[in-house]
This record gives C-alpha cells, sequence and structure tokens, in this order.
C-alpha cells in the first residue's frame, strides 16, 4: 500500500507527510482546548511532566528501529548490485577463447544484461522480475550441461555454475528488495505513536494553551522532517534519493548472434 508512496519524489513525499502533520495539529490543537476546557472544572485532570516520557521515548525507539532497517535495506541494495555484476564479469571472462571459449554463451549474457536493465531498473524499478532475464540465466545454467558433455574438466564446469548462482543469488535478492523494502506495519506504527505523542504534549500543557501550541508546531515540524528522509531513503532504486542506480556492469548490450 506504501510502495506508490515510496515512489513519489522527493517534494511529493514532503507535501503528503505535511498533509499528515497538519491533520495531527489541527487534532491536538482541538484535544487541547478540550482539555483546557475540562481543566476548568476538574483541576486534577493535569498530569505531572514526566507523563510525556513514555510516549514519546516508544516513539524514540521505533523510529530509530526503522530507520535501522532501511540502512540495513539500502547497504543489502548496494551488496547485491555489486555480486551481480560481479557475477556478470566472472561470466565473461569464463566464457572468453582464453578460459572456456563458449561463444554462444555470449548472447545469453548480452539478453540478460539486456532484459535487467531495461525492464527490471527501466521500466519496474526492481518492483517486477523480467521473464527474459529469466529465460537467460536458465539457458546460461543449461552450457554448463553443454560444457560437461563436451569434456570440459570438473573443476571449470563447476565455476561455471558458481558464476551462474551467484549471477541469479544476486539477482533475485535485488528483486527482492525492490518488491518489498520496507514494512508497512513498521511505518503505521510509528505514524501512530507519533500522533500520540502530539496528543501527551497536548496534555502537558493543558493549563497553559499558549505554549503547548508553540511546542506542537516545533514537534510536528520536526517528526515531518525524519520521517521526510526515512521516506526518501526505503526505496534504494527510486523515490525521493535514489542510492542505488544501475551498475553500468549491466547496461544494455548488442545481442550478437551466437
Amino acid at each position: 500500500m506504501l510502495d506508490a508512496f515510496f515512489d513519489l519524489s522527493a517534494f511529493l513525499q514532503l507535501l503528503v507527510l505535511g498533509v499528515l502533520s497538519a491533520l495531527m495539529l489541527a487534532t491536538s490543537f482541538v484535544w487541547l482546548g478540550w482539555l483546557n476546557r475540562r481543566f476548568a472544572s476538574v483541576p486534577k485532570l493535569l498530569p505531572v511532566g514526566p507523563a510525556f516520557t513514555p510516549v514519546a521515548t516508544v516513539f524514540a525507539l521505533f523510529l530509530s528501529f526503522l530507520a535501522v532497517d532501511i540502512w540495513t535495506q539500502q547497504r543489502m541494495a548496494i551488496d547485491a548490485a555489486s555480486k551481480e555484476v560481479t557475477a556478470v564479469m566472472r561470466l565473461s571472462e569464463l566464457m572468453a577463447p582464453a578460459a572456456l571459449d563458449v561463444p554462444r554463451a555470449a548472447p545469453l549474457l548480452a539478453a540478460y544484461r539486456n532484459a535487467v536493465s531495461t525492464e527490471e531498473w527501466g521500466v519496474h524499478f526492481n518492483h517486477q522480475a523480467s521473464p527474459g532475464a529469466a529465460l537467460a540465466l536458465r539457458e546460461l545454467r543449461l552450457q554448463a550441461v553443454r560444457l560437461s558433455r563436451d569434456g570440459v574438466p570438473a573443476a571449470m564446469v563447476a565455476q561455471w555454475f558458481k558464476a551462474v548462482d551467484d549471477l541469479e543469488d544476486a539477482r533475485l535478492r535485488r528483486l527482492f528488495i525492490g518488491s518489498d523494502h520496507t514494512d508497512d506495519n513498521q511505518w503505521w506504527v510509528v505514524v501512530g505513536l507519533a500522533f500520540f505523542a502530539h496528543l501527551m504534549i497536548a496534555a502537558v500543557h493543558l493549563d497553559r494553551p499558549p505554549a503547548g501550541r508553540m511546542v506542537l508546531v516545533v514537534f510536528s515540524i520536526a517528526t515531518t522532517l525524519a520521517l521526510w528522509q526515512l521516506a526518501m531513503h526505503t526505496n534504494p532504486y527510486n523515490g525521493g534519493f535514489t542510492r542505488v542506480t544501475m551498475p553500468a556492469g549491466l547496461a544494455t548490450q548488442p545481442v550478437a548472434s551466437p
């Protein structure tokens, strides 16, 4: 549900979060006004100052957990891209005349790179897999069987298998991150705790509405900026801040005939 939000530009993400913060701020103002009117007839309604601390602490903890999860996904995305390029380079070296001399594998690897760069990275931003890339991987794996039948040493065939396995593993990890880069429930919990933090700030200032409104405005701005920073970095392949771009090693290549 939140994937569409994380694919927005940085400005639109800020706009959406600004509207959300404005709604929370308006609600907390109404809550503060109602509490202030109740306080006139029920003086014992006034909470002690530290009453705000538990909610603020839980909000800060979950915000930290969300940030750690996002940065971890960023590192995993960078690592997956690096391993995919390394696997492509390894296969290119193995199919060269000086190694296994597999010219029929060159167009397969080129087809893989074309499908990945134009469809998975270019069109779907790694949200969806390309059937063309999956087919090219399958054919590259079958090349190992042909190499074995041609009498190539088992150690060299094993290297080919490992290179294809590494390529497939890196691709699957990239697609997994692109299709499921964050936990929506975690975001909803953080937003909910931010709302309760607004209400608690209003509650501890029910006897001083002007001061309460000032604190609420400052807290709302700070919360919006914090959530905006996290939202921009949530999707490593698209959105407000694209941290991981398509490596040059996966760029489109002309597909030669075998």
